[in-house]
């Protein structure tokens, strides 16, 4: 049996783990995980698909020579385990992983994740990397030709990780009545635009029938979020919105996004970041659960979301969009017939690029 060890030193990313686990378990890959303790901690779903589970603990010591020591242990590991195959799930910025790869070089296969192509020719620690792992994974087609890579030797393939476990439910009892549009997310002004919302909310109101769920944590802490909170109460529109005052937990927000009408990405522009170097979770959310995106007008050149989305260039467009679908909450319903969907599509395609 095949060896492969899937490593994450972070403790984010984990969104795509999962469909990883899934593609090699399927293709007879004995699977060891190396994993941050906030990610083992979030893994009960899929931990009994792996053979074996290994808690990397890099926050544990600030000391630049004893985390070096620890990686050096970690190379032991994976040599006595006799490893074939590395794939880093984010292959990016940490010392582990620039010393670990290099460690690694010529003698297992490497393979990273890059979650933003931006830092792939100028990123110092990045170039690190690069000297090690010559093939990397994208997570949508559309990255694939964004840039032009300096360094021709690089490799790069796309895979779509929008395979979730299945979660016990809660039975959510969702209105018949009732659009619901799912913003995944905790409530964050750096990362999203909530005020061209309200703005086109207010332009229409009442609308009773739709449902902003911001699917995270609301943190009274961070000002802004207070004064979206008295915005929409003195508006009276904190009616339309569903909110939560603490983390969501894993198989309440599936739940939650299953049962949505639309995935919204409130954004007044767009930049460079997402339209031509990095793809939001939001994207692999809706796409894994087949659910229409309401996008701004910026994202309308990536192939997958102009098929399965409608597009807002500001408040006034996404008001329009908002009452047509309080009046028929099927009104930008379009199908994903496309073959990539499936999951034999995407795993053959993660796992041809993994044994080439």
């Amino acid at each position: 049996m095949k060896k492969v060890a899937l490593i994450e030193f972070n403790t984010y990313h984990d969104e795509c783990m999962y469909a990883q686990i899934r593609f090699l378990k399927e293709s007879k890959y004995s699977i060891t995980l190396i994993v941050s303790p906030q990610i083992l901690e979030r893994a009960n779903e899929y931990l009994h698909l792996v053979e074996k589970s290994v808690v990397y603990d890099g926050k544990s010591t600030k000391n630049i020579l004893k985390k070096i020591n620890k990686i050096f242990k970690l190379l032991k590991y994976l040599s006595k385990n006799k490893i074939e195959t590395v794939v880093f799930n984010t292959a990016s910025s940490r010392l582990e992983v620039i010393v670990l790869s290099n460690l690694l070089k010529g003698k297992v296969n490497l393979f990273g994740i890059l979650h933003n192509l931006k830092k792939v020719n100028d990123s110092l620690s990045q170039r690190l990397i690069n000297r090690a792992v010559k093939k990397f994974f994208v997570l949508n087609d559309f990255l694939l030709d964004s840039t032009d890579l300096k360094k021709q030797s690089i490799e790069l393939s796309s895979f779509y990780p929008i395979f979730f476990p299945e979660y016990a439910t809660s039975n959510i009892s969702k209105p018949k009545e009732e659009v619901w549009i799912s913003i995944p997310g905790k409530l964050d002004f750096n990362r999203r635009d909530y005020d061209i919302l309200t703005d086109a909310l207010l332009q229409i109101k009442p609308v009773e029938n739709i449902k902003i769920l911001i699917l995270g944590k609301t943190s009274l802490s961070e000002e802004k979020n207070k004064q979206f909170l008295e915005n929409i109460k003195s508006n009276d529109i904190s009616e339309n919105f569903i909110l939560f005052d603490s983390f969501v937990e894993n198989a309440l927000f599936h739940e939650y996004i299953s049962k949505s009408d639309y995935v919204l990405l409130p954004l007044k522009n767009v930049g460079e970041n997402y339209s031509k170097y990095k793809i939001m979770g939001s994207y692999n959310l809706a796409f894994a659960y087949r659910k229409n995106l309401i996008s701004p007008k910026g994202l309308s050149h990536i192939e997958d979301i102009n098929l399965n989305a409608v597009f807002y260039n500001d408040a006034k467009d996404l008001s329009s969009i908002l009452n047509n679908v309080n009046k028929n909450s099927k009104k930008y319903k379009k199908s994903y017939h496309d073959k990539k969907w499936d999951f034999e599509v995407q795993k053959n395609k993660y796992i041809n690029f993994l044994e080439e």
